[in-house]
Protein backbone atom coordinates (compact mmCIF):
# COMPACT_ATOMS: atom_id res chain seq x y z
CA UNK A 1 0.00 0.00 0.00
CA UNK A 2 2.72 2.46 0.77
CA UNK A 3 4.14 1.62 -2.77
CA UNK A 4 0.98 2.65 -4.18
CA UNK A 5 1.50 6.17 -2.58
CA UNK A 6 4.67 6.76 -3.48
CA UNK A 7 3.98 5.91 -6.99
CA UNK A 8 1.30 8.09 -7.15
CA UNK A 9 2.69 11.06 -6.44
CA UNK A 10 4.85 12.62 -8.77
CA UNK A 11 4.49 16.40 -8.37
CA UNK A 12 6.48 18.23 -6.46
CA UNK A 13 3.31 20.01 -4.48
CA UNK A 14 3.63 23.72 -3.48
CA UNK A 15 7.22 24.76 -2.38
CA UNK A 16 8.76 28.20 -1.29
CA UNK A 17 11.15 29.57 -4.15
CA UNK A 18 13.97 31.52 -3.81
CA UNK A 19 13.16 35.29 -4.20
CA UNK A 20 15.88 36.62 -6.84
CA UNK A 21 15.33 38.78 -9.64
CA UNK A 22 14.13 36.55 -13.12
CA UNK A 23 15.50 36.69 -16.00
CA UNK A 24 13.09 36.19 -18.67
CA UNK A 25 10.70 38.69 -19.30
CA UNK A 26 7.81 36.73 -19.86
CA UNK A 27 8.52 35.02 -16.58
CA UNK A 28 8.71 38.91 -15.13
CA UNK A 29 5.29 39.74 -16.47
CA UNK A 30 3.34 36.64 -15.54
CA UNK A 31 4.61 36.84 -11.80
CA UNK A 32 3.66 40.12 -12.22
CA UNK A 33 -0.01 39.38 -12.95
CA UNK A 34 0.01 37.13 -10.44
CA UNK A 35 1.61 38.85 -7.78
CA UNK A 36 -0.21 41.92 -8.71
CA UNK A 37 -4.04 40.64 -8.00
CA UNK A 38 -2.75 39.08 -4.75
CA UNK A 39 -0.97 42.43 -3.56
CA UNK A 40 -4.01 44.52 -4.28
CA UNK A 41 -6.72 41.51 -2.70
CA UNK A 42 -4.36 41.46 0.59
CA UNK A 43 -4.46 45.49 0.69
CA UNK A 44 -8.16 45.88 -0.13
CA UNK A 45 -8.74 42.74 2.80
CA UNK A 46 -6.39 44.93 5.61
CA UNK A 47 -8.83 48.20 4.83
CA UNK A 48 -11.46 46.35 5.43
CA UNK A 49 -10.63 44.91 8.46
CA UNK A 50 -8.52 47.20 10.26
CA UNK A 51 -10.85 50.30 8.47
CA UNK A 52 -7.73 51.79 6.86
CA UNK A 53 -7.01 54.04 4.17
CA UNK A 54 -4.42 52.51 1.57
CA UNK A 55 -3.05 53.62 -1.60
CA UNK A 56 -0.19 51.08 -3.51
CA UNK A 57 0.83 52.03 -7.34
CA UNK A 58 3.08 49.53 -8.97
CA UNK A 59 4.73 49.57 -12.31
CA UNK A 60 4.68 46.29 -14.41
CA UNK A 61 7.78 45.02 -16.06
CA UNK A 62 5.79 46.82 -19.60
CA UNK A 63 6.22 50.08 -17.75
CA UNK A 64 2.42 49.95 -17.33
CA UNK A 65 1.10 51.92 -14.27
CA UNK A 66 -1.62 50.23 -11.80
CA UNK A 67 -3.09 51.66 -8.56
CA UNK A 68 -5.07 50.72 -5.68
CA UNK A 69 -6.74 53.01 -3.17
CA UNK A 70 -9.12 53.04 -0.60
CA UNK A 71 -11.35 55.12 -0.85
CA UNK A 72 -9.31 56.10 -3.82
CA UNK A 73 -5.74 56.54 -4.69
CA UNK A 74 -6.38 60.37 -5.72
CA UNK A 75 -7.84 61.23 -2.16
CA UNK A 76 -4.94 59.33 -0.23
CA UNK A 77 -1.74 60.90 -2.47
CA UNK A 78 -3.61 64.13 -1.55
CA UNK A 79 -4.12 64.13 1.94
CA UNK A 80 -0.38 62.73 2.07
CA UNK A 81 0.76 65.38 0.21
CA UNK A 82 -1.16 68.15 2.56
CA UNK A 83 -0.39 66.22 5.69
CA UNK A 84 -4.26 65.94 6.27
CA UNK A 85 -6.66 62.84 6.88
CA UNK A 86 -9.58 63.93 5.28
CA UNK A 87 -9.76 62.39 2.20
CA UNK A 88 -12.33 64.60 0.36
CA UNK A 89 -11.57 66.09 -2.98
CA UNK A 90 -13.18 66.35 -6.24
CA UNK A 91 -12.93 63.06 -7.74
CA UNK A 92 -14.73 61.76 -4.32
CA UNK A 93 -17.70 64.23 -4.20
CA UNK A 94 -18.27 63.00 -7.88
CA UNK A 95 -18.53 59.45 -6.84
CA UNK A 96 -20.73 60.20 -4.39
CA UNK A 97 -23.04 62.27 -6.72
CA UNK A 98 -22.20 58.92 -8.86
CA UNK A 99 -23.57 56.93 -6.25
CA UNK A 100 -26.50 58.99 -5.57
CA UNK A 101 -26.98 58.55 -9.22
CA UNK A 102 -26.84 54.93 -9.37
CA UNK A 103 -29.03 54.44 -5.94
CA UNK A 104 -32.10 56.59 -7.86
CA UNK A 105 -31.29 54.08 -10.91
CA UNK A 106 -31.92 51.10 -8.64
CA UNK A 107 -34.71 52.59 -6.70
CA UNK A 108 -36.20 53.06 -9.57
CA UNK A 109 -35.19 49.62 -11.38
CA UNK A 110 -36.55 48.22 -8.24
CA UNK A 111 -39.99 50.09 -9.01
CA UNK A 112 -40.39 49.19 -12.75
CA UNK A 113 -39.89 45.25 -11.43
CA UNK A 114 -42.51 45.49 -9.31
CA UNK A 115 -44.65 46.75 -11.51
CA UNK A 116 -44.12 43.70 -14.53
CA UNK A 117 -44.28 41.14 -11.46
CA UNK A 118 -47.99 42.26 -11.33
CA UNK A 119 -48.02 42.42 -15.12
CA UNK A 120 -46.68 39.05 -15.09
CA UNK A 121 -49.18 37.91 -12.66
CA UNK A 122 -52.01 39.16 -14.63
CA UNK A 123 -50.91 37.42 -17.68
CA UNK A 124 -50.47 34.05 -15.83
CA UNK A 125 -53.90 34.33 -14.18
CA UNK A 126 -55.42 35.47 -17.76
CA UNK A 127 -53.94 32.26 -19.21
CA UNK A 128 -54.97 30.17 -16.07
CA UNK A 129 -58.96 31.76 -16.98
CA UNK A 130 -58.28 31.09 -20.61
CA UNK A 131 -56.81 27.29 -20.23
CA UNK A 132 -60.27 26.70 -18.60
CA UNK A 133 -61.95 25.99 -22.42
CA UNK A 134 -64.55 28.18 -21.79
CA UNK A 135 -63.10 31.61 -22.11
CA UNK A 136 -65.03 32.74 -24.80
CA UNK A 137 -68.31 32.58 -22.89
CA UNK A 138 -66.96 34.98 -20.21
CA UNK A 139 -68.36 38.58 -20.62
CA UNK A 140 -66.17 41.56 -22.41
CA UNK A 141 -67.68 43.38 -19.72
CA UNK A 142 -66.10 42.29 -16.76
CA UNK A 143 -62.54 41.81 -18.14
CA UNK A 144 -59.96 44.72 -17.57
CA UNK A 145 -58.70 46.64 -19.98
CA UNK A 146 -54.93 44.09 -20.06
CA UNK A 147 -57.67 41.50 -20.51
CA UNK A 148 -59.28 42.98 -23.28
CA UNK A 149 -56.16 43.65 -24.86
CA UNK A 150 -55.28 40.26 -24.82
CA UNK A 151 -58.35 39.10 -26.46
CA UNK A 152 -58.27 41.74 -29.04
CA UNK A 153 -54.65 40.16 -30.02
CA UNK A 154 -55.93 36.81 -29.74
CA UNK A 155 -58.73 37.15 -32.02
CA UNK A 156 -56.74 38.51 -34.60
CA UNK A 157 -54.55 35.78 -34.31
CA UNK A 158 -57.32 33.07 -34.48
CA UNK A 159 -59.03 35.22 -37.75
CA UNK A 160 -55.30 35.39 -39.52
CA UNK A 161 -54.50 31.36 -38.47
CA UNK A 162 -58.09 31.06 -40.15
CA UNK A 163 -57.74 32.98 -43.00
CA UNK A 164 -54.31 31.10 -43.36
CA UNK A 165 -55.53 27.83 -43.61
CA UNK A 166 -58.37 28.96 -45.79
CA UNK A 167 -56.00 29.98 -48.35
CA UNK A 168 -53.94 26.31 -47.97
CA UNK A 169 -57.67 24.59 -48.65
CA UNK A 170 -58.47 26.70 -51.62
CA UNK A 171 -54.74 26.03 -52.93
CA UNK A 172 -55.62 22.60 -52.38
CA UNK A 173 -59.16 21.96 -53.39
CA UNK A 174 -59.82 24.42 -56.57
CA UNK A 175 -63.41 24.91 -57.65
Amino acid sequence: MDNMLQQKKKTTGRRKIEIKKLDKETNKQVTFSKRRQGLFKKASELCVLCDVHAAIIVFSPADKLYSFGQPNTDAILNSYINGTTEFTDAKSMEDSSTYAEYNGQYEESLKMLEMEKKKLAEVENLAKTWNRGDWWNDSIDDMSINQLEQFMISLYELRKKLFERADGLSMMFPF
